[in-house]
Order: structure tokens, then sequence, then C-alpha cells
């Protein structure tokens, strides 16, 4: 066989795969694996997947696969040599792939663009109700606190009648 074959057998020994099938052998679910281990949830499948960076402490992962091979009997020989092994290609893999543009998450388009005009318009609005747009309200109340009676007066049948 040559290397290259080697590496695609191997590839498919991670330690993910070395736990989830010992796990399926003796018949246990993930929601057991992670109550046995006190363990969150979701740390059982992604620890099966190989995906050690989405843990909380990635730099931890050997200790959770010592615990999980623990509960389940693995070999921890055997499990850390495929975890090394895992690491190593994915270092490999990480140097020899191109490096990408941060992805972008903010994109400023017609409606963000929109909506400054609209709260700018607001802001003039409140501006111009705040400064003077306002006071002839403000004097009409004035003048009925005041005592003022007003110029007209609207009687009953609906007429105006001035009283000046």
């Amino acid at each position: 066989m040559t290397n290259d074959v080697l590496r695609q057998v191997d590839a498919f020994v991670t330690p993910g795969t070395i736990l989830r099938s010992a796990r399926q052998a003796q018949g246990l679910n993930e929601k057991e694996v992670a109550e046995r281990l006190n363990w969150m949830p979701g740390y059982v499948a992604v620890i099966e997947r190989d995906d050690y960076q989405a843990l909380r402490r990635p730099a931890f992962a050997r200790g959770y696969l010592k615990a999980y091979g623990k509960l389940l009997g693995v070999d921890e020989d055997e499990l850390l040599a495929a975890f090394v092994q895992y690491e190593d290609v994915a270092c490999e893999l990480k140097r020899t792939s191109p490096r990408r543009p941060p992805l972008q998450l903010q994109h400023t388009g017609p409606g963000m663009v929109i909506g400054l005009v609209v709260l700018l318009l607001l802001l003039v609005a409140a501006l111009w109700w705040w400064q003077g747009g306002g006071d002839e309200l403000a004097t009409q109340r004035d003048g009925a606190d005041r005592g003022m009676e007003p110029r007209v007066a609207v009687e009953a049948t609906g007429k105006v009648n001035d009283e000046d």
C-alpha cells in the first residue's frame, strides 16, 4: 500500500469514531454518556465528530477524551495516539490551506441608508418642534391658564360668534 492509501485508511480511525463505536457497542446513547460524565449535553456529539474547537476549552480535549475513554473502557494509549495523529493531520491541513479573507458580517445596504435618513428626519422634526414649532400650542395653553377667555365662542347651534 502507498502512503496515500494508508493515510486514507487511518483518516477514518479518529478518536471520535473510536469512541462512537465503543458507545454504540455498549448500547448507550449520547445523553446517558453526558449524564454519567457530568458534561454539557452537546459535548459527546462534539467529541464524536472530532470538533475540539467547539468545546469551551479546546485545550482540555485530551482530558475529555481520557474521561470518555475510561467510561467506555477504551484503551487510553490507542485513543491518545489517534488524537495525536488527528491533530497532526489537522495542523498540516491548516498550513497547506489557503488563507481566506475574514467574513464581513455587516452590510451597509439601502435599508441601512434609508433607516439613517428617516432617523435624521425625525431628529430634525423633533428639534424644530422643540425650538419653535410648539410655541403656538404653548401660547394657547398659557392664555387659558391665566383666565383669558377665547376670542371666538361657538354656540350650541354651531354658529361662530365674535365676542369682541
